[in-house]
C-alpha cells in the first residue's frame, strides 16, 4: 500500500509541475508520463489488493477462531455450571430423600414402640385378670375349704360330745 501511495504522490507532484493552459484550470501533460504512472499503478495495485485481501482473510480467520474459542469456552463454562447444578440438585435430592427416610424410620419406630407398649399392656392386663380370677377362685375355694373344715370340726365335736355322754 505504501508503494501505491508513493506512486500517487509522485503523480500529484508531476501534475503540479505541469504547465497551465492560459485562462483555464487545465494543465498540459505528457501522456507518456501519465501512461507510465498508470502502468505502474496497474502493476502495483493487484499486489496491494492481494495483500489487503490476505490481511482481511487473516483478520476474518482470526475473528472466526476467536469466536470459536469464545463459544467453546462458553460451552465449557455452561457445561461446568450445569454439572455443578446437577451435583447440587442431586445433593439436595439426596438430603431430601435422607430426611424423608429418617422421618419414615422415626414414624415406624414410634409406631412399633406404641404397638409394643399396647401389646405389653394387653398382656399385663390379661395376666392381671388371670391373677384376679385365680385370687377370687382361691378365695372361693378357701372359703369352701374353711367351711368344710369348720363342718368337720363340728362333726368331731359332736362325736366327742356323743362319746362323752355315753360314758
Amino acid at each position: 500500500m505504501d508503494s501505491i501511495m508513493l506512486l500517487l504522490d509522485e503523480m500529484e507532484g508531476y501534475l503540479q509541475e505541469c504547465s497551465n493552459v492560459p485562462f483555464s484550470s487545465k494543465v498540459i501533460v505528457n501522456m507518456e508520463v501519465l501512461y507510465e504512472f498508470m502502468a505502474d499503478l496497474r502493476m502495483k495495485l493487484p499486489e496491494e489488493v492481494k495483500r489487503s485481501k490476505r490481511i482481511i482473510d487473516e483478520r476474518e480467520k482470526t475473528i472466526e477462531i476467536a469466536k470459536q474459542t469464545a463459544a467453546s469456552i462458553v460451552a465449557e463454562a455452561e457445561a461446568h455450571v450445569a454439572k455443578l447444578l446437577d451435583e447440587h440438585a442431586i445433593r439436595q435430592q439426596a438430603i431430601k430423600e435422607a430426611e424423608a427416610l429418617m422421618n419414615k424410620a422415626k414414624a415406624t419406630a414410634e409406631e412399633i414402640t406404641g404397638g409394643s407398649y399396647d401389646y405389653v399392656d394387653k398382656l399385663l392386663q390379661q395376666n392381671q385378670q388371670v391373677l384376679k380370677d385365680l385370687s377370687n377362685k382361691s378365695n372361693e375355694n378357701f372359703t369352701h375349704y374353711d367351711n368344710y373344715l369348720n363342718s368337720q370340726i363340728k362333726v368331731l365335736e359332736q362325736n366327742r360330745n356323743n362319746i362323752k355322754r355315753k360314758d
